[in-house]
């Protein structure tokens, strides 16, 4: 389910390796007064070569025409192989890796650094700084320009239209959907719309902390109370048409959404770009959507806190580099805070991490994708370890049982049931 994502421009100041103590992490780099010399820099990333390279490394070169950047892929299968050959000077992480690699103490400490620095934090929303020390163990070992996260969008016109208060942030699912509940089925109206039913299953899911599935046992947990309750929430937004389930293609711009059916949805920060930003270039004056963000919906225990936070590209400088110098300007330039400013307006996917960039003309309420807490305990299943598509397969059994329940060929129970045997089956086969 890991799937990664980052950025550009930076400050200029160099340094040279002192090494102290026994511990790599010891290292200090002290400044240079420049990087002329040629050197070389290996960057293990999980993104494409040349994607990573058109949007991390060229800029860098343009500043740094002597470093050297060679771009290395791993994937989990292969990443510790690729580590001992390689030995690269950066490496760009995800959460899960990261927090294995700080175990292993691998990583120089970057506060060590920014103590002799001039590159600062100042504008990096502090609660991502915090979840990065939190990973860290109260260190911090890695920096990303970038975060992932996703929000309630919300037709503020419609909400007026039938006098219904707006989401609020810090709503849990269950709020989120009796508020939709309160919009007229028979004006065509519905409340919330979702790609489809499991679409809503797997979100609501996610924020309770409940997989389909216990790594350690390797067992299905389908047929469980907890699941129960929330399919039958989703089922509850179905039959009562709070909810809309077209099953649209999720790159279809013109979604219930946008054109004004349903009066919320819930996406990523992409969605700005890729749909409403899409339709307002394509219709122009004609497309009158008056559009709002409200924080994702939140466990009602955790109301504070956003299951559905992420950060992607972790960029981090190997202990084992002969090249800390060159590996910490290149960190350091694409966190900085005038590679985030300059690339704020065409870089429209993923939010800034210094959140006073984020592009936002129409003065919508942005700060819905960071005003939660990060959740330092989030831990996503490694589907890599399961059978091939295993993800894909258990995600269109569940889809199939509640297609079935909501055409009324099976109960809940029997679904359920059908789930668990065919998951246990799927999980089984080799």
């Amino acid at each position: 389910m890991g799937k990664r994502l980052t950025t550009w421009l930076a400050v200029i100041m160099l340094m040279s390796v002192l090494l102290s103590a026994c511990s790599p992490n010891n290292e200090t780099i002290q400044y240079d007064s420049k990087l002329e010399s040629k050197s070389s820099l290996k960057i293990l990333a999980y993104t494409d070569k040349e994607r990573f390279k058109e949007r991390y490394v060229d800029l860098f070169n343009s500043k740094y025409p002597n470093v050297n950047v060679t771009v290395i892929n791993y994937v989990d299968e292969n990443f510790e192989k690729i580590m001992e050959q390689e030995k690269p000077d950066v490496l760009v992480l995800g959460t899960e890796e990261y927090k294995k690699i700080v175990q292993e103490n691998k990583l120089v400490d970057l506060d060590t650094l920014l103590s002799n620095d001039s590159f600062n934090l100042d504008g990096v929303d502090p609660q991502i700084i915090k979840y990065m020390r939190e990973m860290g163990k109260g260190k911090l070992y890695g920096l990303s320009p970038y975060f992932q996260s996703e929000a309630i969008y919300y037709n503020k016109d419609l909400f007026d239209k039938y006098n219904i208060p707006y989401p609020q942030d810090q709503m849990t699912w269950d709020e989120i959907i009796q508020l939709a509940k309160r919009f007229p089925v028979e004006d065509g109206v519905s409340g919330l719309y979702m790609q489809n039913l499991y679409t809503l299953v797997s979100k609501i899911a996610w924020g309770q902390y409940v997989n389909p599935i216990s790594e350690q046992e390797k067992k299905i947990t389908l047929n469980t109370d907890s699941y129960r309750k929330i399919f039958e929430m989703a089922l509850d937004a179905y039959h009562s048409k709070a909810a809309i389930f077209p099953d649209i293609d999720q790159f279809e711009v013109y979604d219930p959404f946008i054109t004004g059916e349903s009066a919320m949805t819930m996406d990523y920060y992409y969605y700005i770009n890729n749909k409403i930003n899409r339709a307002q270039e394509e219709r122009g004056n004609q497309f009158k959507l008056n559009w709002d963000l409200a924080s994702a919906p939140v466990n009602e225990s955790y109301r504070d806190m956003s299951p559905y936070f992420s950060i992607n590209e972790i960029f981090t400088v190997s202990s084992e580099s002969e090249q800390k110098q060159a590996a910490w300007e290149y960190v350091k330039f694409v966190n900085s805070d005038g590679f985030v400013k300059a690339k704020s307006r065409s870089d429209r996917f993923v939010p800034p991490v210094r959140t006073e960039y984020i592009y936002n003309p129409e003065g919508k309420r942005m700060e819905a994708f960071y005003t939660l807490n990060p959740d330092i305990n989030r831990k996503t299943i490694d589907y890599d370890s399961f059978p091939d598509r295993f993800y894909t397969n258990i995600s269109g059994i569940i889809d199939s049982e509640l297609r079935a329940v909501t055409v009324g060929a099976k109960t809940l129970d029997e679904a359920m049931v059908s789930m668990q045997e065919r998951g246990q089956q799927l999980l089984n086969s080799k």
